[in-house]
């Protein structure tokens, strides 16, 4: 029988030194020996008693009882703290243990740390984690026969609290990692400690592994801890015994519990196919042709006139009203800037910037490779327009299509500031990494019919450099993906513009807008 190790784990100390180490060491008196004490969140604090506090410790004035595991901080003040980044000792009995990486005791324990928060881009002296160290992670993990007994990190992971009892301080959604969640579902810790948010939650233990459809795993414990002495009683301390999964045999280790659930981070496609329901019949977009172009009598006639060749193909008709076919009596009359004969340019409802615009096809198509030839060329033709006079303010543009969920063909087309546009790749492959993304690279004179079969989902992006990427959708895919990308705060920091119904404008600012954006383009117009 492995040998059981006693372990404590507490929540954000944040300079309350004393109040924690006298509690342990009552504590450890009571109910030891205890082999350790794990600390989660923020440990530092910059308030001059805690900094006094500190200095007892490391000038051995004071004891720090047992030995003590910390993560690093969240906050850039507080690395002046730590003689090295990447790990040391505070002073006796506290270790730092570094910024992310994998510690594996005398005992067999197995433990996976993470400190900080998520970020984007990791840049000089910048504290917290990207994708980069959670895939450092993974391949550490996975180049190991041993599994994980601990992971302690300062964030929540995004969706914990999915098929559990809901949480008392918001939604992990908001303050959460999505880097978080993916570092716990492919490496399976035992247990999962997080600090940060000032609360305790302990949901009940989920499963890692598909019922009747893989092989049985161990079960991983979730427990958030509130701030160490916190006035509202919260509970910030937790004792428990652990043998280390190396020592246990297949049976106990793999145990399920009665209460466990399905892992929360395994999303359906439930809630994405009524987003986009809503999306098909909430208006989104909707279209302008003026009266005299619907009637025929000006460029309209002359496009029909010059038409005299073999009649093209006709496109399909869709199944229902369409909100995005020009001929559809629902659409409005104020957002069209430019109609050509396959193909228009429209606003879109809630526009990303006040430089976004769409290019759909006239005639009922679900996506690019479903256009005839001649369609195809004049969304080319209206994207270098389209760029021709964004350049001349200053922007380059990035287009993108989501033939996913999508009643109707639209190529969202976004300014950027061209000192920006080497960044873009950047931003969109690293977010793509954190959700998951597979974004795959398309050879400069491929064409995306030959790499995407007719009827399949895919995600196509191209940038302003020409650079071109597609992703083979298969289950789920985050509709707001290419929004969320640009409105990072690194590209255009608009995060608050994510999703577009978030985003109204009254009929009139519609209008100005409209009329501001065709004046812009009306130079680079070849319908004109």
């Amino acid at each position: 029988m492995a040998e059981n190790l006693k372990i404590l784990v507490v929540g954000d100390v944040e300079g309350q030194y004393d109040v924690l180490f006298n509690r342990v060491r009552t504590i450890n008196k009571k109910s030891g020996p205890f082999d350790m004490l794990l600390c989660v969140g923020d440990f530092f604090s910059s308030d001059p008693a805690a900094e006094a506090q500190l200095e007892s410790y490391k000038l051995a004035e004071k004891q720090v009882p047992i030995p003590t595991l910390i993560l690093g901080p969240s906050k850039q003040e507080h690395c002046r703290y730590l003689q090295d980044l990447k790990g040391c000792e505070v002073c006796t009995n506290l270790t730092y243990l570094g910024d992310y990486g994998v510690f594996t005791g005398s005992s067999g324990l197995r433990m996976v740390y993470v400190s900080g928060k998520q970020q984007l881009l990791t840049k000089p002296n910048e504290i917290g984690f990207t994708m980069e160290a959670i895939k450092s992670i993974e391949v550490q993990v996975g180049n190991s026969s041993t599994g994980v007994d601990i992971l302690l990190t300062s964030q929540w992971p995004k969706g914990v609290e999915n098929l559990a009892a809901p949480l008392d301080c918001g939604n992990s959604e908001k303050f959460g990692s999505s880097l978080i969640s993916r570092l716990t579902q492919k490496i399976k810790p035992r247990y999962h400690f997080v600090g940060s948010e000032g609360v305790y939650y302990e949901r009940f233990p989920y499963r890692n592994h598909e019922v009747l459809q893989e092989k049985t795993h161990h079960v991983t414990r979730f427990i958030a801890l509130g701030k160490v002495g916190n006035a509202n009683k919260l509970k910030w301390i937790y004792a428990f015994n652990i043998a280390p999964m190396a020592k246990m045999s297949a049976l106990k280790l793999n145990e399920q519990p009665a209460n466990t659930t399905s892992c929360p981070y395994l999303n359906t496609l439930e809630e994405e196919e009524t987003e986009a329901r809503k999306e098909a019949l909430g208006n989104q977009y909707f279209y302008d042709v003026s009266a005299d172009v619907m009637s025929g009598n000006t460029r309209g006639n002359k496009r029909r006139q010059n038409n005299q060749g073999r009649p093209p193909r006709p496109p399909p008709k869709p199944m229902g009203p369409c909100w995005f076919c020009l001929s559809s009596p629902e659409v409005e009359k104020h957002l069209v800037i430019s109609v050509g004969e396959h193909c228009y340019v429209a606003m879109p409802k809630g526009p990303l910037v006040p430089e976004h615009v769409l290019i759909l096809p006239i005639g009922h198509y679900q996506s690019i490779i479903e256009l005839p030839e001649e369609v195809l060329e004049e969304v080319e033709k209206f994207k270098v327009a389209i760029q021709k006079a964004l350049k001349a303010k200053g922007k380059s543009v990035v287009f993108f299509e989501r033939s996913f969920k999508s009643p109707h063909l639209q190529i969202q087309c976004i300014a950027v500031p061209s000192e920006k546009e080497d960044l873009v790749k950047e931003v969109f492959v690293e977010m793509a990494a954190m959700q998951s993304i597979n974004l795959d690279e398309l050879p400069p004179h491929a064409e995306l019919r030959q790499v995407v079969p007719a009827g399949k989902p895919y995600f196509f992006l191209e940038l302003p450099k020409k650079e071109r990427f597609v992703c083979h959708i298969q289950g789920r895919f985050p509709l707001q993906f290419g929004r969320e990308v640009l409105s990072n705060k690194d590209l255009l920091n608009c995060v608050d513009r994510v999703d577009w119904k978030n985003c109204p404008s009254s009929r009139d600012q519609e209008v100005k807008e409209t009329a501001r954006f065709r004046q812009l383009f009306q130079p680079f117009d070849f319908t004109l």
